[in-house]
């Protein structure tokens, strides 16, 4: 008997993807090669399809129709997840959800079949483009602003920066964003260097950096490789800040260094703020339904002899992607090219934290500038830091079980 590959394993232990009456909602995502972002857009997915469900399903015209959540691993490689897109069309999907690995390819697939297609984390400018891919929306946030908000944020004190980026699709179009949004602030970069995705060992490049005189560390890469970064500056026993973008926050870097969790106060995080202009409220809602369905996220690690538990703050995006092309599927009555038409007419929701969820046809980002803050550890939690205006007025999210 031939193996099941992983995409078809996956689907199988799912049971009964895409078949009978049910939509399909489709995820491709790393499962294999990046855990914490595959689990946050199918645990966000899964929420949203759960509760769609309980309501009888998706509003069709031909009447109410289940969901169904199929989850593909495409192992951060393009032609898998391009292969993906085509599986997505070809059990005839209401959406394509996706972490933006091979978007450019699979937005040619998606905008030939009216399949709307949501990128959850990449932020990459070329992966959006209107006019070139109408399928193709984006609820993250974008590299080009959460790369300002960081030049921003560090330009007063006139740093000298070592740039580290991974050879990754996220590391090679977050250092072009991090190179433009530094030469605005006029930010001086004194090393600019590539590094292996998931590296091991980063000794050589940050003693590279140090000889160059750096005084702030920009790491946009994989967790792992955020994690070596701190390692090696532990080790050389460098005081420099290091600043990242939103891999920060993935449990990866906190499992690495549970032995030395002072080495994480050097760390801050550029990300999406959790909370919105309303108030904590409806995201301590949202969470107690993520939680009371599929149960605290550990981290894996303790402080205080308590677990540390992961906010489902990414899983927001994918919860209120399915959510919003429900509501589009209720006001276009079917599926393809007029549902993919209502959400480009501006359908819209209100999102898991408050914020209004939704695009025109000429704007596919989902995510504000005006939302961006920075995080730092305090432990193993992380905690808006205080030297900053909008960051600062936000509220603390509970991260101990």
């Amino acid at each position: 008997m031939k193996a099941l590959g992983p995409a078809v394993l996956i689907c199988a232990l799912l049971a009964g993807c895409g078949g009978g009456d049910t939509v399909p909602v489709v995820v491709s995502a790393p499962v294999s090669t990046e855990p914490w972002i595959a689990a946050s857009i199918k645990q966000g997915a899964q929420l949203a399809v759960d509760e769609i469900n309980a309501q009888g399903g998706f509003s069709l015209k031909t009447g109410k129709r289940k969901a169904k959540l199929v989850v593909l691993d495409n192992a951060s490689s393009p032609a898998t997840a391009l292969a993906n897109a085509r599986e997505a069309v070809s059990r005839h999907a209401a959406v394509l959800l996706t972490d933006g690995t091979g978007a450019r390819a699979v937005g040619d697939v998606t905008d030939a079949a009216k399949l709307p297609a949501f990128i959850l984390f990449d932020g990459g400018p070329a992966l959006v483009d209107p006019a070139r891919h109408p399928s193709v929306f984006r609820l993250a946030p974008a590299d080009a602003i959460m790369t300002r908000r960081l030049a921003d944020y560090i330009a007063n004190a006139r740093p000298k920066v070592a740039l580290l980026t991974d050879d990754s699709e996220y590391g090679t179009q977050g250092r072009a964003a991090l190179t433009s949004a530094l030469s605005t602030d006029e930010v001086q970069v004194v090393s600019d260097q590539t590094i292996p995705r998931r590296a091991e060992d980063l000794a050589p490049q940050l003693l590279a950096a140090r000889r160059a005189g750096a005084d702030r560390v920009v790491v946009w890469a994989s967790a792992t490789d955020v994690a070596a970064t701190l390692e090696a500056v532990h080790t050389a026993g460098w005081n420099v800040p290091v600043l990242s973008g939103q891999t920060g926050e993935d449990p990866l870097v906190r499992q690495r260094l549970v032995a030395h969790p002072d080495d994480l106060k050097a760390l801050r995080f550029v990300s999406g703020r959790i909370t919105a202009e309303v108030g904590p409220k409806p995201f301590n809602a949202y969470r107690a339904r993520f939680e009371r369905a599929l149960g605290k996220a550990k981290v894996g690690v303790k402080q205080d002899g308590r677990d540390v538990i992961q906010p489902p703050d990414w899983a927001m995006y994918p919860y209120d992607a399915v959510n919003l092309t429900a509501e589009a599927i209720a006001e276009a009555g079917t599926l393809g090219a007029p549902l993919l038409q209502t959400l480009n007419d501006g359908a819209r929701i209100v999102g898991a934290n408050g914020d209004q969820r939704g695009y025109s046809a000429d704007y596919h980002e989902g995510v504000s500038p005006q939302d961006m803050y920075f995080a730092r550890f305090d432990g193993f939690v992380f905690v808006p830091v205080d030297d900053d205006p909008l960051s600062g007025a936000l509220p603390r999210i509970d991260q101990l079980g």
